[in-house]
């Protein structure tokens, strides 16, 4: 059997999650989130639990660092199709900070997945998420965020030789099919 692994990314709050639900109605697979797989292993070397929304805070690349090993950790090779729930940008105190195409390719991934909706529908997500301390941005930066994130996904594709496929978060006929390898 080969294995797919996909990244499915997105500014935070654009409904990957709301994505992998309907996903896991019709597709067996493992789901892997970079920020717990970060969590995890930070949580591992120090004292002190760190929260997801503290991940921001620290260092980038060595969180980064942490997912490469957290993934390959985690990663059941028995499984068809593996889905990394990440971000190729992240929103930190001092501006975004791009995640490095090499990190894709130490995750082995095959094909990114970039889901993306329109700037007022985020923000509105996002203020309905009580459960996560994101930082405020107004419907203008999130829409800046999700351009970074497509250049950012596109140079990703790009030097690692992998498809891009840009779908709304209302598609999700077409992000099934490409999660399937229906097409790449």
């Amino acid at each position: 059997m080969t294995q797919t692994v996909v990244a499915l990314v997105g500014v935070s709050g654009v409904g990957k999650s709301t994505v992998l639900r309907a996903v896991a109605e019709t597709l067996v697979f493992q789901h892997l989130q970079a920020s717990a797989l970060i969590k995890d292993a930070r949580n591992a070397l120090e004292a002190g639990a760190v929260g997801h929304d503290d991940l921001r805070q620290v260092d980038i690349g060595d969180n980064q660092a942490l997912l490469v090993e957290g993934f390959r950790a985690a990663r059941d090779l028995a499984m068809g199709t593996v889905i990394l729930d990440g971000h190729t940008v992240i929103d930190t105190p001092n501006g975004l900070v791009r995640i490095e195409p090499s990190v894709f390719g130490a995750l082995g991934i095959q094909k990114i997945v970039l889901v993306v909706d329109g700037p007022d529908a985020i923000l509105r997500r996002r203020a309905a998420d009580t459960t996560r301390k994101r930082p405020v941005r107004s419907a203008a930066e999130l829409d800046k965020h999700q351009n970074e994130a497509l250049l950012a996904a596109y140079a990703a594709a790009c030097l690692l030789g992998i498809p891009l496929h840009v779908f709304p978060i209302s598609d999700l006929a077409g992000i099934l099919s490409v999660i399937r390898n229906d097409r790449d």
